[in-house]
């Protein structure tokens, strides 16, 4: 047995970790229910100007990340990632949505959108704080 720490994991170390993980959790839970999720606004030249990704499990909705650049902040962009990957969230099922946030990006954000604090961990990274928010769908 020999244990390795790594600053730059691999590919293949992340694909390897998240097969056996994905292996560990299917005999506690349905994976066939875990399905990702993208919804994305395209410019005219086919960059993306926004996105959010994430994904669908039983009755839940995670959002990983949500980004929409500075030429659309401020005119509903993320309302509207938000609303379609609620929406999609329904039709699989879910009830519910969770998200997690740091003190300087969008908290204020995801309130206005119905999410609600649970939990907080001060000091994420060093003077901010990471926000953990849940919703019902």
């Amino acid at each position: 047995m020999e244990l390795t720490v790594t600053p730059r994991p691999t590919p293949e170390d992340l694909a390897e970790i998240r097969a056996a993980m994905i292996a560990f959790n299917a005999g506690h839970i349905n994976i066939d229910e875990m399905k990702d999720i993208g919804v994305f606004i395209t410019g005219p030249d086919g960059k993306k100007l926004g996105g959010l990704t994430g994904s669908t499990i039983g009755n839940w909705l995670r959002i990983d990340m949500l980004w929409v650049s500075e030429a659309l902040r401020g005119q509903g962009a993320g309302t509207r990632l938000i609303r379609a990957a609620e929406e999609e969230a329904r039709q699989r099922g879910c009830l519910y949505a969770q998200v997690d946030t740091a003190s300087f990006q969008a908290r204020p954000f995801y309130e206005k959108m119905g999410f609600t604090v649970q939990l907080m961990l001060d000091n994420y990274p060093r003077v901010h704080q990471r926000i953990y928010l849940t919703k019902t769908l």
